[in-house]
């Protein structure tokens, strides 16, 4: 079978969560490609796209959120399109195209924008073809309700009610969990062993900061405020994902103190996951779920209003994660976490109850083994 996974690059997750169940697919022995959707307009477009989305949510966080709220709280009119909808009408053509000269059997989308553009291939070209969407974050992702496609993959069972509220039948909603990458959720527990590949200190314990693939979040006032706290014999490494101006800046600012890590773009995070004692990370629905399968107290800090929010309050609310909007906050958590094995305990333990390990391959064995019946598309 041939498989398309389409994301969109805004943000790293949604492009690793493809990357995560295309790996799956290869292992079964499919063939699998992941792509941008928003490139199939253009290269051009596809940047603009993802950098405007980046200043947006980094230059005015709160216009974002009340966007989103908007947008979520719009009631769902089959005969009026949204703005992005219409937007993503301009990939439809040359997507269309590659799907069929490509020959691909079956699509699975990991952004709402991809699904967007599937839905209107199959209006408009009365294209007959499985096409799956999964959830990357823990709430009804805006203008899900628009898309006609054959199952909604989603991250957790007490969200279930969210979907079908806004008209998703729930014959086409199966709980799998967020996919993530089979190197997160592989050799978990031997701190020392990961710690020594790493180069760090087996004697220590270390703070692991994500700020995340745009760097987002007050990074600097956070380490400050980590090592204020006391915390003994606890070093802070910041992995500063693309952001070459935080890392350049963490490394002039704790120049001379071994206690300050910091990180670029790495492709070995799942190792310094599994080093750490206690992960910090803003609610992005992929690098909280990575923490989460790592099996790793999780502090969730500063959240982009939106998405991020509701994830935020879901997963602390459960007991998987805890939470700190301001770096203080954060940091006296994390001095908990540290200092309380029966605290970091009890986290891993929700953890273990609600977050699935096996996602990626859950959804990889659905869609190949034809659990979806054709006729179950709405046409």
């Amino acid at each position: 079978m041939k498989i398309l996974m389409l994301s969109c690059n805004t943000g790293q997750g949604h492009n690793s969560a493809a990357k995560a169940v295309c790996e799956q697919f290869i292992k079964f022995g499919e063939e699998c490609v992941v792509k941008d959707t928003l490139a199939y307009a253009s290269e051009y477009y596809s940047k603009l796209i993802c950098e405007s989305y980046t200043k947006i949510v980094m230059h005015t966080p709160r216009a974002f959120g009340a966007g989103y709220k908007l947008c979520k709280s719009m009631p769902t009119v089959s005969k009026i399109k949204s703005v992005p909808y219409i937007s993503n009408m301009l990939t439809t053509k040359k997507l269309y195209d590659d799907i069929i000269e490509g020959g691909f059997e079956a699509v699975v989308c990991t952004h709402v924008f991809a699904g967007q553009a599937m839905t209107h291939i199959k209006h408009k070209y009365g294209l007959d073809m499985p096409v799956y969407i999964i959830s990357t974050d823990y709430s009804f992702c805006p203008f899900f309700d628009e898309l006609d496609v054959g199952r909604y993959f989603i991250p957790i069972n007490v969200i279930r009610h969210e979907f079908t509220n806004k008209g998703i039948p729930k014959e086409k909603i199966t709980v799998t969990g967020i996919p993530v990458s089979q190197r997160f959720t592989q050799n978990c527990g031997d701190k020392n062993a990961y710690k020594e590949a790493l180069g760090l200190d087996r004697g220590r314990d270390y703070c692991l900061i994500m700020s995340g693939s745009m760097g987002y979040g007050d990074i600097y006032e956070l380490t400050d405020k980590i090592l204020e706290s006391g915390i003994e014999n606890t070093s802070v490494i910041v992995i500063c994902g693309n952001n070459h101006k935080l890392k350049d800046g963490l490394e002039e600012k704790y120049a001379g103190n071994g206690s300050v890590i910091s990180v670029g773009y790495t492709n070995r995070v799942d190792e310094y996951m599994k080093a750490s004692s206690v992960v910090v990370t803003k609610p992005g629905g992929l690098s909280s779920t990575e923490s989460m399968v790592c099996g790793v107290p999780l502090v969730l800090t500063k959240p982009i209003p939106g998405c991020e929010t509701e994830n935020f309050e879901l997963l602390t609310k459960l007991g998987t994660a805890v939470g700190g909007t301001k770096p203080s906050e954060a940091a006296q958590k994390i001095k908990v976490i540290l200092t309380n094995p029966d605290v970091a305990e009890q986290i891993v333990s929700m953890q273990n109850k609600y977050i699935s390990k096996t996602s990626a391959a859950d959804i990889a064995e659905a869609v190949l083994k034809g659990k979806i019946a054709q006729d179950e598309f709405v046409s």
